[in-house]
């Protein structure tokens, strides 16, 4: 347990009984939780000969989400500058037509990455989803719509990169199927950043189970769910700094060792705004967010 997480704990849970609104609550309450858990990132990279090949990695939105994910994007691609570039795979919707993919092309222009843009099939058109738009779906149909890919990683469109890819695309997956970061004491893992073995899912007819348990159950969190239900034992955990989600709060400290916290200090690599309030969202918004905005004024779309 973290050496300091009881007095960050009790301290936040004081400052949280101020404020008008819930989310002014939330972020007196994150200012004193996550306080100096982010410093020098991006900051401190060993230098290293280019990656020879392109990374695969996949982004998916439908119209509503592009701009959110064209962010994303070019904080990986800054990160990344002279160290690596990316195939990039964008799973999208029917409701994204030519002028939204160049301008996401164009966040990618100043790079050496490819953008590519596939539509999402109509295999999940039965499962279940709850409130979520159909392009959660998308990131488990990567399999099928990409049948040259070995292994892919996977990315939400509310993050921000600090770190490039490659050590976690050369990550030794074993006998396991994806490897992602545990959210839970019990190792229930979050889908919002993953490595995917596509070769191992085809071969081991993994899509078609995912297909079954999507329209089975009505699962709380459902791309999730199926994630962790149907590959139990195939997952690899990740360290924290892989995927730190503002919306675990004062669980944190319970969570994650003292090693892994502090190792967000300098050696962060996706910030995942995983809250009901994002950094886009009018009035009061989410601890950190400054880095998404910092990203944001140098994508051409800030006044939008």
């Amino acid at each position: 347990m973290y050496k300091y997480g009881f007095f960050r704990r009790v301290a936040s849970s004081v400052a949280g009984c101020f404020g008008r609104s819930r989310p002014q609550r939330r972020l007196n309450r994150d200012l004193i939780r996550y306080h100096g858990l982010i410093a020098t990132v991006g900051q401190t990279k060993i230098p290293r000969q280019k990656y020879p090949t392109k990374i695969p990695m996949a982004f998916c939105f439908d119209a509503r989400g592009a701009k959110m994910a064209a962010v994303t994007m070019k904080s990986l691609l800054m990160a990344s500058d002279g160290r690596c570039d990316y195939d990039i795979y964008c799973v999208i919707g029917e409701d994204v037509d030519k002028s939204v993919c160049d301008m996401v092309r164009g966040v990618a222009k100043p790079y050496k990455s490819s953008v590519h843009f596939v539509h999402g099939n109509h295999d999940f058109d039965e499962s279940k989803r709850r409130k979520w738009p159909i392009a959660m779906w998308y990131r488990l149909m990567l399999p099928k719509l990409l049948p040259n890919v070995s292994r892919i990683i996977y990315a939400d469109m509310d993050m921000i990169f600090f770190n490039d890819l490659i050590d976690i695309y050369e990550y030794d997956l074993g006998k396991n199927v994806i490897a992602a970061v545990p959210t839970r004491p019990d190792n229930y893992i979050n889908s919002g950043f993953l490595l995917m073995d596509l070769d191992k899912i085809r071969k081991e007819k993994i899509y078609e189970k995912w297909i079954r348990a999507s329209q089975e159950n009505d699962y709380y969190n459902p791309d999730q769910d199926v994630l962790n239900y149907t590959l139990q034992g195939r997952i690899a955990f990740l360290p924290l700094r892989y995927n730190f989600q503002i919306s675990h709060g004062s669980r944190i400290f319970k969570l994650y060792s003292k090693t892994q916290i502090d190792d967000l200090k300098h050696n962060l690599v996706c910030l995942h705004y995983s809250d009901y309030v994002k950094p886009w969202s009018n009035g009061v918004r989410p601890v950190f967010s400054e880095y998404w905005w910092n990203v944001a004024r140098q994508t051409g779309l800030y006044k939008d």
